[in-house]
């Protein structure tokens, strides 16, 4: 049984029994908070079981649009920093560290009611997640606190925690279920975003090949492939 959200990807693929959901990427039982509708999604799988012959591709019949096709919410093109854009880095950092703290409590009770949490797949603790990633942005490449993970695949997951730590306190506290009013949000208004961005400045003019395959495939920062390619890029992500 595959349940799956590229049509095309499961038509190569020929699976016994797949249903096709027209979903944003990452949602594979619907609406978040909604068990009514996800209870919906999985039965629909599971009556599946009754064909006896195959390949069977059949349709979920409702869908989570998304806005103009995309799977999600995708910086506007025109938001590209440049490395002269950043300014003081230590300020950045402090303000991202007093936003941080504002969150704590509810991402803490974020937490507790969901009993788990994505944060914490770069083993960092959350006070040192900013401040690892300004060594980046400062041009520096410090050593990995991680035995055997290197720091710049140790970045990526910093940039995860650090995105997580936010938008799951986000979701949580305000029971917000729209994509593109967390994304805005986060890369448009918080100072971690603007971490971020500054981080994606300083990859773009980076002369380590890692640092830039990583802003090209949109691991850094959520561009969108049809917006077209950062300027400074190869396009090799999009």
């Amino acid at each position: 049984m595959l349940v799956g959200f590229v049509r095309e990807h499961i038509e190569a693929i020929g699976p016994a029994r797949a249903l096709f959901l027209d979903f944003p990427m990452g949602r594979g039982m619907g609406k978040p908070n909604d068990p009514d509708f996800q209870k919906r999604v999985i039965r629909a799988a599971f009556k599946l079981f009754e064909k006896t012959s195959g390949p069977v591709l059949e349709d979920f019949p409702e869908t989570i649009p998304v806005l103009q096709g995309r799977m999600g919410y995708a910086l506007p093109p025109e938001l590209v920093l440049n490395a002269d854009d950043i300014g003081d880095v230590d300020e950045l950092v402090a303000s991202v560290s007093k936003e941080m703290d504002a969150l704590r409590n509810d991402y803490e009770a974020a937490v507790l009611s969901r009993g788990r949490t994505t944060v914490g797949a770069s083993q960092l603790r959350i006070d040192d997640l900013a401040p690892f990633i300004a060594q980046f942005v400062r041009g520096e490449f410090p050593k990995s606190p991680r035995k055997g993970l290197p720091a710049i695949p140790l970045l990526k997951l910093a940039v995860e925690d650090l995105e997580a730590y936010y938008t799951e306190t986000r979701t949580y506290r305000d029971k917000i279920d729209n994509l593109e009013l967390i994304g805005s949000w986060f890369w448009e208004n918080t100072s971690a975003g603007r971490l971020l961005l500054s981080l994606e400045a300083v990859s773009l003019v980076s002369s380590d090949r890692v640092m830039l395959q990583i802003v090209e495939m949109s691991l850094m920062a959520p561009r969108f492939w049809s917006n077209g390619p950062l300027p400074g890029s190869s396009a090799a992500g999009w």
